[in-house]
């Protein structure tokens, strides 16, 4: 005779091995970088309030991201620099901005060379100029809305092997109906395409 033990362990057993597998099954999320993930604002900090809007989306998402005006590209790249070297979770570095934001990045990651910091990401939106893009970048998508003289394609610079990809938003398959420079950085397709690359940059570490 079985004793009411050995029915309820056996039982507990049986309940355990149902529950297990679909537990398993659950997919987990891969764990992100905290990261420096910068925002930088354009002209006169009015012109790019959609950067605030990216900024807020990334900490819904878990990412610490802070949204900047216009700084000083050498002491700014120094406080990267600093964070970089104390602690592995200060990288890796991601870099946004929109105009004169736009050229910040190029003028930050450009500071940061010399001192041997890479940079992972940078996601510009209609820069005023054309980078261009240091060496020390491993990727880059530009999203423009001008021509060839403003708010047009960066270019890299000498020595640079990374990634670099100018995305024209007002012709062929790329473009958005109505994408103007004063409204790129508001773009909600714009904004999920950035969370999905600055996921990508902080997975890859």
């Amino acid at each position: 005779m079985i004793s009411r033990r050995a029915l309820l362990s056996h039982a507990s057993l049986i309940l355990a091995a149902s529950v297990l597998p679909a537990e398993a099954a659950k997919p987990r999320k891969p764990k992100l970088a905290t990261g420096q993930v910068y925002l930088f604002r354009g002209f006169a900090n009015i012109f790019s309030t959609g950067l605030d809007t990216l900024g807020k989306q990334l900490t819904e998402d878990g990412i610490k991201a802070e949204v900047l005006s216009l700084p000083n590209a050498q002491t700014f790249a120094r406080r990267i620099a600093e964070r970089y070297r104390a602690s592995k979770d200060a990288r890796p570095i991601v870099l946004i901005g929109h105009s004169l934001g736009a050229d910040m990045t190029f003028s930050v990651a450009s500071a940061l060379q010399p001192m041997k910091i890479p940079v992972s990401l940078i996601l510009s939106f209609d820069p005023t100029g054309k980078g261009p893009v240091p060496g020390n970048v491993k990727k880059t998508l530009n999203f423009y809305t001008g021509g060839e003289n403003l708010w047009s394609p960066v270019l890299p610079a000498p020595g640079f092997k990374g990634e670099l990809a100018n995305i024209n938003l007002r012709q062929g398959d790329t473009a958005i109906k109505g994408i103007g420079h004063f409204n790129i950085d508001k773009n909600p397709a714009l904004h999920d395409r950035a969370v999905k690359e600055i996921t990508r940059a902080l997975r890859k570490r």
